[in-house]
């Protein structure tokens, strides 16, 4: 590399990417890092109100007094900062792709208050997805720091949202995966370079903040680890049992398509056929009031999940029990979901695949598998749920390391999880995080048409393209670079996977669909350069 582009690289990607990641990632690992500590409090001073009134009916009425309230209470700073509603991750994976927009710091305000009321009224709901929307907020007021350019805003939010997946979930690894596999999905050096600088500089500020406190780091699921811990380690399973994996691959991939199904159908129904008739603050005070009942007479189906794992690896309920609490995880999350209500659905989507996982460890015991793989079956079981709901099987493969620091059974992890992703990708069932985000996008952009604009523009001295790959660049949402041709007039090929750098003088012809032109054509002089002259023409 010559001199001159070394030096480029390092002014213009290096430095970047560290400083800006660096300051996200410590905001971000403070402040994820305390927002978990809180909502682990609400939780469990929570579920000792549920408790209490369970054995004293008469403060019912009183208990469904107050998540009437609460309800009432979200739905006004729903309105406030709309950018709230539902889940924080497909939410952020829509601001990050420039589908959505969003204010950063009203969403961080009402992200964190509207977050701790799901979580004491006991919404089956995680912490994970306004972890990952805090991330985002807290990077996209990181961008407008000084010195920042605006191209960048997407690139430091993106950093922001892997730290607050992996302060969340305490898997730094993951968190960096989710910023090429879900976020973007595509893989690219830039993407990588920040994602890896925010998550290392999140993931070391939360474990100072943990020494500080005294507490000690462990795995978001500690089966088997500590002196006080009753759990039994996971054991090896063995290749004369790969029929066990098959079928459970095949078992979760059927259950996945239908919790996206069910998700989906759902989120219409309310959508479409309850919204003319039913406002917001309504809605949510049904599904409070429906949680509220339900955690009267079975608080382990409320809440993210964490607990709810944790005891179904360690096998606390009959397998009657675990159908129950299957049946009505289904229910509850499709109503959170659907209406609105702030919160995470990783977590509670872990908890439905332990709650399966639990229901065919059982059925295998029966069918002559050694009760001693029944762990086993539950921790292959959550990861292949990840994976297929969500079409991420590289996260889900490496979340199941990270999240309980077992290296063991990872060949048929990976076989599970094929099997299950293979099975929704032949249905032709959408993702979960998809689902949820094509909802988003219809409310925000309700009433507008598109755009489908044909551009000609140049690269200009000094721009934030020059010299980057084209698939580096995080374009406006919906852009094709069509074409790129040198200065001289002597045309360029493109390769399939956007190699071509670009330099100063390039000609781009792009198209882009979008519902905003202004916006859009600003966000590409910001990567392109101010243009003289902008050519234009509506297709």
């Amino acid at each position: 590399m010559k001199k001159s582009k070394y030096r480029d690289y390092v002014k213009n990607v290096a430095i970047p990417v560290l400083v800006y990641g660096a300051v996200a990632g410590v905001f971000v690992g403070t402040l994820v890092y305390f927002f978990k500590l809180a909502a682990d409090w609400l939780v469990e001073k929570s579920g000792e109100i549920y408790s209490f009134v369970s054995e004293n009916p008469a403060f019912v009425p009183l208990l469904l007094a107050g998540l009437v309230v609460l309800a009432v209470i979200e739905s006004l700073l729903q309105k406030w900062a709309p950018e709230t509603r539902g889940g924080g991750i497909p939410r952020s994976e829509g601001v990050l792709r420039g589908l959505l927009t969003f204010r950063w710091l009203r969403t961080a305000i009402a992200a964190v208050v509207n977050s701790f009321i799901s979580f004491f009224a006991g919404l089956p709901l995680g912490t994970e997805g306004p972890s990952v929307l805090l991330g985002t907020a807290i990077g996209g007021g990181t961008a407008r720091l000084p010195l920042s350019h605006n191209s960048w805003n997407r690139y430091i939010m993106t950093g922001g949202a892997s730290a607050g997946f992996a302060v969340a979930t305490n898997a730094p690894l993951t968190g960096i995966i989710f910023a090429l596999e879900e976020a973007h999905k595509r893989f690219t050096p830039m993407i990588w370079l920040m994602a890896f600088s925010s998550v290392g500089f999140a993931s070391a500020t939360s474990f100072l903040w943990s020494a500080a406190l005294g507490k000690s780091v462990s795995p978001l699921f500690g089966f088997g680890h500590g002196a006080e811990s009753s759990l039994v380690p996971m054991p090896n399973m063995s290749i004369d049992m790969v029929w066990v994996v098959l079928l459970l691959g095949i078992a979760v991939g059927v259950v996945a398509c239908l919790f996206n199904l069910t998700i989906a159908k759902a989120g219409n129904f309310f959508d479409n056929k309850l919204s003319p008739k039913f406002n917001q603050t309504f809605r949510l005070i049904i599904v409070f009031l429906i949680v509220g009942i339900v955690g009267l007479f079975s608080v382990d189906a409320l809440y993210g999940g964490h607990g709810l794992i944790v005891n179904i690896y360690s096998q606390k309920f009959t397998i009657a029990m675990l159908v129950v609490l299957l049946i009505l995880k289904f229910i509850l999350i499709s109503l959170c979901s659907s209406t609105g209500a702030t919160g995470g659905m990783f977590i509670p989507m872990l908890a439905v695949g332990a709650l399966l996982g639990g229901i065919m460890g059982n059925v295998f015991i029966l069918m002559g598998m050694s009760e001693t793989y029944f762990p086993v079956v539950v921790v292959i079981s959550m990861s292949a749920f990840m994976g297929a709901s969500t079409r991420a099987p590289l996260t889900a493969v490496v979340f199941v390391v990270e999240c309980t620091w077992q290296f063991t059974n990872l060949f048929y992890v990976a076989v599970a999880v094929f099997v299950s992703v293979l099975i929704c990708e032949v249905l032709r069932i959408e993702p979960l995080y998809d689902v949820v985000l094509e909802r988003m996008i219809e409310k925000q952009n309700h009433g507008k048409t598109s755009k489908i604009l044909n551009i000609d523009c140049v690269a200009q001295a000094g721009s934030f393209a020059i010299g980057k790959a084209v698939r580096d660049i995080i374009w406006p949402a919906n852009t094709k670079v069509n074409d790129i041709e040198e200065d001289d007039t002597h045309e360029r090929k493109m390769d399939d996977d956007g190699e071509k750098k670009i330099f100063i003088g390039d000609k781009l012809n792009i198209v882009v669909q979008t519902y905003d032109e202004n916006a859009t054509l600003a966000e590409l002089q910001d990567i392109l350069g101010k243009q003289p002259q902008l050519e234009t023409t509506v297709k």
